[in-house]
């Protein structure tokens, strides 16, 4: 596959050492072949570390005591605890004359009421402002695809140009590339000419000098 070194229009200080826009050599299944079997030769050259040079271990959440023990608990695939919920049953001690049991039985009681108090709040809340907050934040979503979109369809169309600009230069460089090459060959030829007639010359001024001597 025959490459050029042009100077692009947009970066000067960048040398294109290849045409896939025109040069179609690539596509021949005999070069393919070559290409492949140059790259497993050069990749059987290539030296290899047997070890990575990544470390082996990697000590995480040193800092964090609670997602330290969950990794190692995952690590030793131990189930996970389950939810407690006898918390949230109202019982009362086994012994009747427990005076310390019953009063723990009334202050979780006295949780249960205030957390059920919350709940009921918080629904409170949601059924009056939920459906406009929801409207609000779907809203906001809404402008963030758009503007997604928007920028997409700008770096899309950013991209085309560049495909388009690119392709446009390398069809005036192949055409310059090819009459310039058509000009290199025809040189050849003309010098290639011009040796054999300098050649059938040198012979004929032999031959006269051979006769006159």
């Amino acid at each position: 596959m025959t490459t050029y070194a042009i100077e692009g229009p947009s970066r000067p200080d960048v040398d294109i050492d290849a045409l896939p826009y025109v040069d179609r050599d690539i596509n021949d299944e005999n070069l393919k072949t070559q290409v492949e079997r140059m790259i497993e030769q050069e990749m059987r050259r290539m030296k290899r570390t047997e070890r990575s040079s990544l470390p082996l271990t990697a000590n995480l959440f040193e800092k964090n005591s609670l997602l330290k023990q969950e990794l190692e608990r995952v690590e030793k695939k131990e189930p996970l605890d389950v939810l407690d919920t006898k918390r949230y049953e109202l019982q009362g001690p086994e012994d009747e004359n427990d005076i310390e049991g019953w009063k723990a039985a009334v202050n979780n009681t006295k949780s249960q009421l205030e957390s059920q108090a919350g709940s009921m709040f918080n629904l409170e809340l949601l059924q009056k402002y939920g459906a406009n907050a929801w409207r609000v934040h779907n809203y906001q979503l809404e402008a963030d695809l758009k503007t997604i979109q928007r920028n997409t369809e700008q770096v899309r169309q950013q991209i085309l140009e560049v495909n388009r600009e690119r392709k446009q230069d390398q069809t005036q460089a192949a055409a310059s590339l090819q009459s310039l090459e058509n000009k290199w060959s025809d040189l050849i030829s003309q010098n290639l000419q011009v040796e054999i007639a300098c050649a059938a010359l040198e012979a004929e001024v032999q031959e006269l000098r051979r006769n006159r001597a």
